[in-house]
């Protein structure tokens, strides 16, 4: 509550000055979603039960200000609230009704920047949140140097580690909370190329043990202008283990097209605080590749294929995987002519969870970027979330966006999907309807002042 009541102060004493702006966005996405739980009769055989439905609504508030006395100082805000238009499922964080997603004052020089309060980070390590304080020093243009530390935060769930939400998630976890500290470097030596590194360590807030200490590496070099190289990895230093790592590369073709190719290697890295550690979940090797060709300037062809092999450690885990290789084969185009589009891919994968056969197909008309209306179709006989065997689902959906007044704006998405060729154990029905109301609200000073939509 501390940095909540240091935003108010701040905008409240920011009002008289002549020079202040404020700028209000507000986000209202209000679903509708139906599921069929899974029950089974007395028989052992899984059936569908009922549908049931639920209606999440979330409003999100962003609040800029500056023009605060001082140069250079600003104030943030990005505010959730939470609520059910009603439900007969037990929606996630349904009874969480309100969150501070950031919050934080801000005052920046043409060399440095400092930044005080709740704050959110997304590097090669992920997306982390935290209350405290972060430095940026620009010697030159080319050049950035961070560092940061504060109140730890869970990640997906801006909580304090120490507080009883996460405790209720996780009752083995060290009751304590966290503090967590980093420091990045970037550099750019040339148009079009880059290379960060990134280090973070978190311990628990007694100083009583070590929650993670990961580092990251990320480069995106131009080797002229038909080759763009970029790598990415990280490591587990707690561990002693390597995590996730890419190398791909991006090749313009000689007749209008180009190609993307890439291996990756993915594990996942865990604290060392939570229990799911000690099951050693497995890793996996993969390289893809995909060729974009376009035999006429409005349309565009596409086909590729990613190949992963699974990688055991051994261990016994609930995680384990009956087959050590899976395969995507994807084919699809774009033909666009005016303000209409239309695009349609095929995906066929094999391996881990039994085949999956899916298409999907759209119409798009728009007109500028104001505004546009889109139908499309889908079929799959096997969702890789809930398995529909033997059986094949039809989709059908409608989306449109389009400006209800100068600073409003209108997004809608609706699909009904229908469950056919049900047999053996694709009796459990999957049928379903999903859609979504969206309302953008912008006002007060222009959203195109420099600085203010970058975070």
């Amino acid at each position: 509550m501390r940095y909540q009541a240091l935003m108010l102060v701040v905008l409240a004493h920011a009002a008289p000055l002549t020079a202040q702006q404020v700028r209000i966005r507000t986000t209202t996405t209000a679903r509708f979603i139906e599921l069929r739980p899974i029950a089974r009769d007395t028989s052992g055989t899984f059936l569908a039960d009922s549908v049931r439905t639920a209606a999440p609504i979330t409003e999100d508030v962003e609040l800029s200000a500056w023009g605060l006395g001082v140069q250079g100082l600003r104030a943030h805000a990005l505010l959730r609230g939470r609520g059910t238009l009603g439900s007969e499922l037990l929606w996630p964080r349904a009874d969480d009704h309100f969150d501070m997603l950031q919050g934080f004052v801000e005052l920046e020089r043409s060399r440095w920047r400092g930044r005080l309060g709740r704050q959110q980070r997304s590097s090669g390590l992920g997306l982390y949140a935290f209350d405290g304080l972060t430095a940026t020093a620009r010697p030159v243009q080319s050049l950035r140097f961070e560092v940061w530390g504060g109140r730890g935060l869970a990640r997906g769930v801006v909580e304090p580690y120490g507080s009883a939400a996460i405790r209720d998630l996780d009752p083995l976890r060290p009751g304590t909370g966290t503090l967590l500290f980093g420091a990045s470097v970037w550099v750019a030596p040339r148009a079009a190329s880059s290379v960060s590194a990134t280090w973070q360590r978190e311990i628990l807030r007694d100083r009583s043990g070590l929650v993670s200490e990961r580092a990251a590496f990320d480069a995106q070099i131009a080797l002229g202008p038909h080759l763009l190289v970029s790598t990415s990895a990280d490591a587990d230093l707690a561990m002693e283990a390597w995590g996730k790592a890419r190398l791909a590369a991006l090749v313009r073709l000689p007749r209008r097209g180009w190609l993307e190719i890439e291996a990756f290697r993915y594990r996942p890295v865990l604290d060392l605080t939570t229990i799911w550690g000690v099951f050693s979940p497995e890793s996996h090797w993969g390289a893809a590749g995909t060729v974009h060709w376009l035999p006429r300037p409005n349309l565009t062809l596409r086909a590729g294929a990613v190949l992963r092999w699974d990688e055991p450690e051994g261990t016994t885990s609930p995680f384990l995987v009956l087959e050590d290789r899976s395969t995507q084969l994807l084919a699809g185009a774009t033909l666009r002519r005016g303000e209409l589009s239309l695009d349609g891919t095929w995906r066929l994968t094999t391996g881990y969870g039994g085949a999956q056969s899916a298409g999907e197909a759209g119409l798009t008309f728009a007109r500028d970027d104001r505004w546009s209306f889109g139908m499309r179709g889908t079929v799959f006989q096997e969702e890789a979330a809930f398995r529909v065997a033997d059986g094949t689902v039809y989709g059908a959906g409608i989306e449109a966006r389009g400006p209800l007044g100068p600073e409003t704006a209108l997004r809608l998405d609706f699909t009904r999907y229908w469950h056919r060729r049900q047999q053996g154990t694709a009796g459990a029905d999957w049928s379903q309807t999903r859609g979504a109301i969206v309302i953008e609200h912008s006002f007060g000073a222009s959203a195109d002042r420099r600085g203010e939509v970058r975070q």
